[in-house]
């Protein structure tokens, strides 16, 4: 009995999305969703390097980003097409350096929400930042970006002693 247990447990905590088959034959291949996981942490790795070389690798960043993708930074500012996007990547580099870590990731149909912890060069005090970000992914693409943070603690953040 405890086998049996042990087994459907294991069954049910696998995701299901890794049993996929590909379309149009009987051959099992990789989930749908490895593609969504890979871009969202592969932007995430690409634009922590960009905000620490002054945006060297800025062309590799906007690969990321549909022609018409948008970018909204809850409580701030919102940037449409990609030309803007890239601007708003440059001036950010001359401003800070940051480091991210994504701590979860939930796909839901093309949108990946990933839960993350923050730190960048602005920061006077001990801490990371919890943020959210979502992305709405069509064509492999990061068609819309949203970023949600909880301003009051990226406030005591950055607070100066003294």
């Amino acid at each position: 009995m405890k086998y049996f247990l042990f087994l459907l447990f294991l069954f049910l905590a696998f995701p299901m999305g890794a049993f996929a088959q590909r379309e149009g034959s009987g051959e099992i291949g990789p989930a749908s969703s490895t593609a969504m996981y890979k871009l969202a942490l592969g932007y995430n790795d690409v634009l922590d390097t960009c905000t620490r070389t002054a945006c060297a690798n800025i062309d590799e960043l906007m690969d990321f980003f549909a022609d018409d993708a948008v970018r909204t930074f809850v409580g701030r500012a919102t940037q449409v097409g990609k030309e803007a996007i890239r601007q708003s990547y440059i001036q950010r580099a001359q401003r800070l350096q940051q480091v991210v870590e994504v701590k979860g990731i939930e796909i839901w149909g093309d949108l990946v929400v990933c839960r993350m912890e923050r730190r960048d060069t602005n920061h006077t005090r001990a801490g990371m930042e919890h943020h959210v970000r979502v992305l709405l992914v069509k064509g492999g693409k990061i068609k819309h970006l949203i970023v949600i943070v909880d301003p009051e603690e990226d406030e005591s953040l950055r607070i100066r002693e003294g």
